[in-house]
């Protein structure tokens, strides 16, 4: 269940954010983390990224509309997305995009490598 592969992490909370962080990389993930959407799209824009892993709701820019705008960029992007907020809050949030994987937090250590794992092992 390791990798090597790099994630761009889109977290708001610096405490979840830490913690996602030392799970992947000790997982043997590079990752680069961003505090909302509008920074993670100008760190995709640098660099290159295997998986994108965001929360749903974040201030300044949420993950969906991140997601949505680098998929413009990389269309064939994988993601993960993350939330802790009710179903009808990520129904109204996620609208239209489908076909992705949504983890609820708080996401234990081996559910979050194992859910990367096999989004970086599925076909495309």
């Amino acid at each position: 269940m390791h990798g090597c592969e790099m994630i761009l992490l889109a977290e708001d909370d610096s405490f979840v954010r830490n913690a996602m962080l030392a799970i992947l990389e000790y997982g043997g993930y590079r990752v680069i983390t961003a505090e909302n959407g509008e920074e993670a799209l100008r760190l995709f824009r640098q660099n290159r990224v295997d998986l994108l892993l965001l929360d749903v709701i974040m201030p300044v820019m949420n993950g969906v509309e991140a997601y949505r705008r680098i998929k413009e960029l990389a269309p064939d992007v994988r993601v993960l997305f993350t939330s802790g907020y009710t179903s009808d809050d990520l129904d109204r949030e996620l609208g239209e995009v489908k076909d992705v994987k949504l983890l609820r937090k708080p996401v234990p250590p081996d559910a979050l490598l194992k859910a990367v794992r096999e989004i970086l092992d599925a076909e495309l």
